[in-house]
């Protein structure tokens, strides 16, 4: 699978009409600049940098991007982060990813009536994390998504990690060379080698599980969903005091939720 694959090289531009090649190089640089503030990497020289672009360059296409919606930038920090324009093509990955829902309502019902606790849906999509269903417990004390369309920073938290797991090597290389990890992960910054012996080792066992890494006192189970055209992570997240005591039953669960959703994918597709 290349994650890349959206993202057009100018020399392969070409018109439907009539074959020939153009370079379109101001809009290829939008795109990447695009990908690059949905990665957290949001100031004029840290995109340049990942980029290679000159400052200037990168400065003169996030004037016209802000003009247009697609930008918007901090008036105290500089920071520029994704505008209206993107934000609501984002929220619209509900309807584009319904085959998916559809596949995964039952069992995302099922896990939420065993366990007591929040379950999500989430696919990778240029190296976003993007929710696209939840269910939230019905305890006073619950964890809950945020439906904003997006959910953690980069490579944080077990839901966000097995969606990178599925990566292959090469793109995981890419994924991981792009990111500033020691910035979006603070005081907890992880090395790119030990991160990749996590994913290595969610990969090996077919889940993950992490502990306060987004909210403190939080726990999150989370294994993927084989057999979509993204990868998927089903999850479900809870405070640690409630779902730790319970945790092997509760991942047992979500394994073979995750395998009857995939046999309905791959049955469902071949079927059509």
């Amino acid at each position: 699978m290349n994650i890349w694959q959206n993202i057009p090289n100018i020399r392969d531009v070409k018109s439907e009409n009539d074959g020939k090649s153009y370079t379109n190089t101001s809009l290829i640089r939008a795109t990447n600049i695009l990908i690059c503030l949905s990665n957290g990497i949001n100031t004029n020289t840290e995109i340049a940098k990942y980029c290679r672009y000159s400052t200037s360059t990168v400065h003169r296409l996030l004037n016209v991007m802000q003009n247009l919606n697609w930008v918007v930038q901090d008036v105290i920090n500089h920071r520029y982060y994704l505008g209206p324009v993107a934000n609501q093509l984002i929220s619209n990955q509900g309807s584009a990813h319904r085959y998916l829902l559809v596949n995964a309502l039952q069992e995302m019902g099922h896990l939420s009536n065993f366990s007591g606790e929040t379950i999500s849906l989430n696919i990778l999509v240029q190296l976003r994390s993007v929710l696209l269903h939840f269910i939230p417990s019905e305890q006073e004390l619950k964890i809950v998504e945020d439906d904003s369309g997006q959910v953690a920073p980069f490579a944080v938290g077990a839901t966000a990690k097995v969606l990178l797991a599925q990566l292959d090597e090469k793109d995981l290389r890419e994924a991981l060379n792009r990111i500033d990890l020691k910035r979006l992960m603070g005081k907890r910054a992880v090395s790119r080698d030990l991160l990749a012996t996590q994913l290595r080792d969610i990969k090996r066992k077919g889940y993950g599980i992490s502990y306060g890494e987004r909210i403190a006192g939080a726990m999150c189970i989370s294994t993927p969903v084989q057999g979509y055209s993204h990868p998927v992570a089903l999850s479900i997240l809870g405070p640690e005091n409630r779902l730790k005591p319970r945790a092997k039953a509760i991942t047992e669960e979500l394994l073979a939720s995750a395998r009857r959703i995939s046999r309905s994918i791959v049955y469902n597709i071949k079927k059509d």
